[in-house]
């Protein structure tokens, strides 16, 4: 499957492509669900700190309620440190 798949990867970005690479399934359970959201704007706020404790779709909860919608921020660089 992977093999046909390779042909609609755009050259750019074929070098990250991996012909082993096997699917993995990650339980993350949400801790608890924030009462009033704060969304995590890279814009504004560049470097931001705080303990992850749950992942829902494409957002990630922090344990202060900051939420960081992944695909709004797609096409820029992230860092994460554990």
């Amino acid at each position: 499957m992977e093999t046909k798949l390779k042909a609609y990867i755009p050259e750019e970005a074929l070098p990250y492509f991996i012909e082993d690479n096997t699917e993995t399934h990650i339980k993350f359970p949400v801790e608890h669900y924030p009462e009033k959201l704060k969304s995590l704007n890279l814009s504004k706020t560049p470097h931001y700190s705080g303990k992850l404790v749950g992942i829902k779709g494409q957002y990630l909860i922090f344990e202060d309620d900051t939420v960081f919608n992944v695909r709004s921020n797609e096409g820029s660089v992230v860092e994460l440190s554990i």
